[in-house]
């Protein structure tokens, strides 16, 4: 996923946590928020106005594990980032169950999430 679609900073994460509609899939758990486009850079124009972030709990376990995570959903969202709404800032949180998933699991657990909270159109 490229640097232009990472949420940043720990003010922006924390808007999405408390005031992001949550949603709950069976490994993970989305919160999404609508932004206010404030102002949009020139020589970003190629990007989308879309911000992810991946929150990885201490829980999860080591940080080779929690690594490890990470880089899988920032696969599947590699994959999808075409197909998501403008304007969108969202979290994504792996829970427990989330460990004992393969990868195919774990992917249509996500993409699920994301077309229940409407990130992804359903017909995209």
């Amino acid at each position: 996923m490229k640097r232009a679609y990472s949420l940043k900073g720990r003010k922006s994460y924390n808007s999405v946590f408390l005031k992001g509609r949550k949603k709950r899939g069976k490994g993970v758990i989305i919160f999404v928020i609508k932004r206010s486009i404030i102002e949009k850079p020139d020589n970003r124009s190629e990007f989308r106005d879309i911000k992810v972030g991946i929150a990885v709990s201490r829980k999860l376990g080591k940080a080779n594990r929690r690594n490890w995570m990470k880089r899988r959903i920032r696969s599947v969202c590699n994959e999808f980032i075409d197909q998501m709404n403008d304007g969108l800032s969202i979290i994504i949180k792996p829970g427990q169950e989330s460990l004992k998933m393969s990868y195919e699991e774990l992917r249509s657990d996500i993409i699920g999430v994301l077309k229940n909270s409407g990130v992804i159109n359903e017909s995209g």
